[in-house]
């Protein structure tokens, strides 16, 4: 018990446990409307091809973004970008409660992405505020506990669209918007910065050289390197759960969007349980996370594409629990490659690099949808075979 104790303290204390809380708090929002903002496009006007490029435009505002959000974590701090940042997305979510058409929503969707610019400094936060040996159970704590929301909210904003319709996504935005302003509060307030020594004013000049930095990409070490284009290739594999898969369950397989919600319940259920259990295990097994991940999201796709209702909820569960495994273990890795002073440097590639890889799937997804539904389940099925590839292969090389 002692023991367990002593490891808890280092997830629930300090900025680690500040960032917790936060990310608790924006579950709760997030999970009454990300589930349904497809549908929230939908009816406002969009189709599938539409609905894909939107997220595409989203996609590649945040990348117009990331890189120089890298350099300013390494500049201005980690604590000023990330308090700044969300603050513009409170703003902007408020804006997507009453956007009147779907073209209007994406440029406001775009802008509520570009404004996600610090997710370096929130990767470089938690690297800097745990010791090496908790990186990846640090990691897979501040991923997972958030999500318990999830386990019951969802259906939340199916009801309020199923009573209310647009009206009642408009509502669950404006929830999801208030509760935003709370997270900006405790973050301007309690965030404490972990660069205090190195801390410098920003240079114009540095900020645009740091988009001409993104061609040294080449220069970075093989494994580093590596590691960024496996994050892009599982990005394009999560994109059809991202996009369409909504429009999918509600307007293929019939079901409402209460009975949506209660699908993505039912799988965060699943898969929160599943990641607790391995939690205080994970950073023994570190090695195997790769492998692990990637049979998991295998078996998730090949069963989906049973399409029927089952099927979905086993594609949800494991394309979640196998593409976090594959994450913590790409993020804890570049953890033990970069050295803190350029970790905000190096989270912003590997950002980068995951939002090419979003892109892509989003144009593939809203692309290959109207030719089949079973694109849905062979775009995840595809990348992650060659993800495993990879793995196998650098497994056999050594």
């Amino acid at each position: 018990m002692r023991d367990l104790k002593h490891n808890i303290r280092y997830y629930i204390t300090g900025n680690v446990g500040i960032l917790l809380l936060t990310w608790l708090l924006y579950a709760i929002g997030n999970s009454i409307t990300m589930p349904y903002l497809s549908i929230y496009m939908k009816m406002l006007g969009a189709n599938a091809f539409e609905i894909g490029i939107a997220y595409s435009i989203a996609m590649a505002s945040q990348l117009i973004t990331i890189i120089p959000g890298g350099y300013l974590t390494d500049t201005i701090g980690r604590r000023m970008s990330i308090v700044t940042g969300t603050w513009i997305i409170t703003i902007t979510s408020f804006l997507m409660a009453i956007a009147p058409n779907w073209q209007l929503l994406t440029v406001i969707y775009a802008l509520n992405s570009a404004a996600a610019y610090y997710q370096p400094a929130l990767l470089a936060i938690i690297l800097d505020s745990l010791p090496p040996e908790r990186y990846a159970s640090g990691i897979l704590v501040t991923s997972v506990l958030p999500q318990i929301p999830w386990l019951i909210l969802p259906p939340v904003g199916g009801l309020l669209i199923s009573r209310h319709g647009l009206l009642g996504i408009r509502i669950a935005y404006l929830i999801s918007a208030s509760i935003s302003v709370i997270v900006a509060v405790i973050r301007q307030l309690s965030l404490r910065e972990t660069l205090n020594n190195t801390l410098r004013k920003p240079s114009f000049r540095e900020l645009l050289y740091s988009y001409y930095s993104l061609s040294r990409i080449m220069q970075t070490s093989r494994e580093v390197f590596r590691i960024y284009v496996m994050a892009l290739i599982l990005a394009i594999a999560l994109m059809p759960i991202n996009t369409l898969l909504p429009i999918y369950v509600v307007y293929k397989l019939g079901l409402n969007t209460v009975y949506w919600g209660s699908l993505v319940s039912i799988s965060y259920a699943a898969y929160i349980v599943l990641s607790i259990a391995i939690t205080f295990y994970v950073d023994r097994f570190r090695s195997k996370l790769m492998i692990w991940g990637a049979v998991l999201g295998l078996i998730g796709s090949v069963v989906g594409l049973l399409e029927n209702v089952p099927s979905v909820i086993v594609y949800l569960l494991l394309l979640q629990v196998g593409s976090q495994l594959l994450m913590t273990a790409l993020q804890s890795r570049l953890g033990d490659l970069i050295g803190i002073s350029r970790r905000g440097h190096g989270a912003s590639l590997l950002i980068v690099f995951q939002l090419i890889g979003q892109m892509v799937g989003s144009y593939l997804s809203g692309s290959l949808y109207r030719l089949s539904t079973y694109t849905l389940f062979l775009i995840p099925l595809i990348s992650i075979s060659i993800l495993l590839g990879l793995q196998l292969t650098e497994r056999f090389n050594k």
